[in-house]
């Protein structure tokens, strides 16, 4: 069913009464997926503004699609932190028995060359410690001894509960897999096998058993070919689908209507007259298999009445069941009731000319949908009451198992349909618009556009019937530079990183000007029966020293909860940590901060948090400290950031009786005296910049936390020597102007005492006339100095 797409007067209706503000017309976007050409729109885009936005602010940036520059060129490997918390949350185990693990499988692969080449062996397993093998005889009993020999006593010789005795066929010899090894013989002490009849294969290994399959059935519903538990199964039962992209026209496993293929291929026989050939084949049913798949904001979503829009923000039922939140419209007043996933390169804004190819892998159904006043009603009252002002929201609840909803907006980056998160903006929290506001809007249609909010009021949109008089009211806001068109529908408004609204409508054909509406998201939220709670991105909680810092009991374990690529950390987010049996949650600042104070028992701690804000999580982090009962020691001298002429002594406060540790640049240690001082005397060093760090110790604990002073040694001054005074020999009666000069250092401008008065000399003096003169001036003074005492 087409639907349908009705014209109407746009009125934005202030809050005394509805007025008529012009002459746009409007109609939801949402669009007709079978008859939706694959066009974008051709407006010039719209530069994003920055992204880095303040909660508090009234009008915030709009993010471009850019990765922050602080970002790495090339993701990080990952963390023996991380390593460590996801063995002990999914396996229960330490980092330490993780490995050993590890070390164990090896043991196990380097062996199985080996075992396989010998009578009377099946497989191989790794069970609670243990290598076993299972088969029997002597030559296998002895080469396990030797293995164990060689090593750690591992390996454990099981008997199997049947042991097949075949030989197959030449031309179905296996390839090195698990699985039993052909054999003829069987050794002494086996126990007794199940023989296969004469009309009864055996299998040998799974790469045999594949390929017989492929000839004799075909590829068809089959899901696996294994080896378990001493037998091999055939699983069937639908091809498996991988859920991050699926090409045009592909039938989908799983979806309504889709059954698996059934009947028997001429030339080929069932699945289960194959297995029933075998004596120790299985057949069984399974489910598809399907690898997990993210839905971002502006992603494309298509109802079962082929009606397509988009989806707006992630969010939370009050159960804490996850929900997608878009337009109320494309519920069709209730009559839609499920929607499926629109892959991302199918979506025009994903610039491809290939048109949608139903059906679609399930997204959900629709729970709560209102377009309009309450029970998506239309507009009620006459001039003197009008109203029935509602809104334009719906729920998709109930997701398919394997759907993650993404808290971000996707930009549709080019060459980014596939994985939108890289470039995906993060959502963490919610902000109203105001007019002069920058947004950018995202959809499957237009993809990715941006402007700034022209208006707010209350929008006058045309309904889901035919009839003219079903008009729809909902409180919103008006953007004249969004691009928009028919399927953005539910898509995000955003405002920096924060969610503002979903796109409701936009201008009608014939339009003479541009214009996007969208739905107030604060005010939506309102509508919702027992409320929603909006979907925030959260980053894992870091410590502020790196893992296995070493803290004081009862002092805080400090962290922080990293914003990037978000603007800031979500309000009201918190660290939820788990020491042992119990569990606390510690509030994170707005700067990101957090701490927590270390338990009274020491020794090393491992604590697995995570940032918590309502049911949005960020997935756990497992942090590791020390803790011990000793405080760190304090450094006295020298100061931090001192620049010295020379060290030779380190000076600190501490503990009576508890020895202080040196390290770093520098090394040394001494016992803390009775008055709580010490003395750590150090050899002179070299000028240049220097780093210690100080403990504190006792036998049998764990040191002190670290303390770390900063210096620098300077090289001593180098001092000239000064010059000796110019000599100046008396001039002879009569003969003044012969005395010589005297003789000066280059560059000398000091203050000379020549014993008859001061002799200034200026090195530099335009053709040292003036300090020749002033030499000539004194041998003339002194002469006559002379004269008068000679009288």
């Amino acid at each position: 069913m087409k639907t349908p797409k009705i014209q109407l007067v746009l009125r934005a209706v202030s809050a005394a009464a509805l007025a008529l503000t012009g002459s746009f017309y409007a109609i939801p976007a949402l669009a007709d997926a079978a008859a939706e050409p694959a066009t974008t729109a051709s407006a010039p885009s719209v530069p994003a503004p920055s992204p880095s936005v303040p909660a508090s602010a009234p009008g915030p940036s709009a993010p471009g699609p850019s990765v922050p520059a602080s970002a790495p060129s090339s993701a990080p490997g990952p963390s023996d932190a991380g390593l460590a918390q996801a063995v002990r949350r999914d396996l229960g185990m330490t980092l330490g028995e993780f490995n050993a693990a590890g070390e164990q499988a090896r043991r196990a692969a380097d062996a199985l060359p080996t075992l396989r080449t010998l009578p009377g062996y099946v497989s191989t397993r790794l069970s609670k410690g243990s290598i076993v093998v299972e088969g029997a005889g002597a030559e296998l009993q002895s080469r396990v001894d030797e293995l164990n020999h060689a090593g750690p006593a591992h390996f454990v010789l099981v008997a199997p509960a049947a042991v097949p005795v075949s030989t197959p066929a030449p031309s179905e010899t296996p390839a090195p897999s698990e699985g039993p090894a052909p054999s003829e013989t069987r050794a002494a002490g086996a126990v007794a096998p199940v023989v296969a009849t004469a009309e009864e294969l055996v299998a040998s290994s799974t790469e045999q058993l594949f390929q017989a399959f492929v000839r004799e059935v075909g590829t068809a519903g089959l899901q696996a070919v294994a080896y378990t538990d001493g037998r091999f199964v055939i699983r069937t039962g639908g091809a498996n689908a991988a859920e991050a992209g699926t090409p045009a026209g592909a039938i989908l496993a799983g979806v309504p209507g889709q059954a698996a293929p059934t009947g028997t291929a001429p030339g080929k026989v069932s699945p289960a007259a194959f297995v029933a050939r075998y004596a120790n084949v299985a057949l069984e049913q399974g489910s598809p298999i399907a690898t997990e798949e993210d839905v971002f904001g502006g992603q494309g979503y298509v109802t079962e009445r082929n009606a397509t829009c988009s989806a707006g923000f992630g969010g939370f039922s009050p159960a804490g069941k996850p929900v997608v939140l878009t337009a109320g419209h494309c519920a069709e007043d209730g009559r839609a009731k499920t929607a499926g996933v629109e892959p991302r390169s199918s979506a025009p804004a994903s610039g491809t000319t290939a048109p949608p190819a139903p059906p679609y892998p399930a997204l959900g159904t629709f729970g709560f949908s209102q377009f309009g006043g309450a029970q998506s009603s239309w507009i009620t009252g006459d001039e003197n009451k009008p109203g029935n002002v509602g809104t334009d929201i719906a729920v998709i609840e109930s997701l398919r198992k394997g759907l993650h909803v993404q808290p971000a907006a996707t930009v549709w980056a080019p060459g980014a349909a596939v994985d939108p998160g890289p470039t995906a903006v993060k959502i963490i929290g919610t902000v109203a618009p105001f007019q002069g506001q920058q947004v950018c809007r995202s959809g499957r249609t237009t993809g990715w556009s941006c402007g700034t909010v022209q208006e707010l009021g209350i929008y006058v949109v045309g309904g889901t019937t035919p009839d003219p008089a079903d008009l729809r009211a909902f409180r919103g806001f008006l953007s004249k530079d969004v691009q928009s068109s028919g399927g953005d529908s539910g898509g995000p408004w955003i405002s920096g990183n924060f969610a503002v609204g979903t796109h409701s409508a936009g201008e009608g054909a014939g339009a003479t000007e541009n214009f996007a509406i969208a739905t107030t998201l604060e005010d939506s939220l309102s509508h919702i029966p027992g409320g929603v709670q909006l979907q925030v991105f959260l980053n894992k909680p870091e410590l502020v020293a790196p893992s296995g810092q070493t803290v004081t009991a009862g002092h805080p374990i400090t962290g922080r909860v990293p914003a990037a690529p978000a603007s800031a950390v979500a309000a009201n987010s918190k660290v939820r940590i788990t020491a042992g049996k119990k569990t606390v949650e510690v509030p994170v600042d707005a700067a990101g901060n957090w701490a927590y104070p270390a338990p009274e028992t020491t020794g090393p701690l491992t604590l697995t948090a995570e940032t918590v804000n309502g049911f949005s999580r960020s997935g756990t982090a497992s942090l590791a400290v020390t803790v011990t009962g000793l405080d760190a020691p304090v450094i006295t001298t020298p100061a931090e950031g001192a620049a010295l002429k020379s060290v030779t002594r380190i000076d600190g406060t501490g503990t009576p009786g508890l020895t202080v540790k040196l390290n770093g640049d520098l090394n040394g240690s001494a016992v803390v005296a009775s008055d709580g001082l010490w003395t750590i005397r150090v050899d002179e060093p070299a000028p240049g910049r220097y780093s210690i760090h100080a403990v504190q110790t006792s036998r049998g604990g764990a040191d002190s936390p670290s303390i770390t002073r900063n210096f620098a040694v300077d090289a001593p001054a180098v001092v000239a020597a000064a010059p000796a005074a110019p000599t100046v020999e008396p001039a002879a009666p009569g003969n003044a102007a012969a005395q010589p000069s005297p003789v000066l250092p280059a560059g000398a401008g000091q203050l000379a005492d020549t014993g008859a008065g001061s002799l200034l000399t200026t090195a530099g003096l335009a053709g040292g006339a003036i300090l020749l003169g002033s030499v000539l001036l004194a041998g003339v003074r002194l002469t006559a100095a002379r004269r008068r005492a000679a009288r």
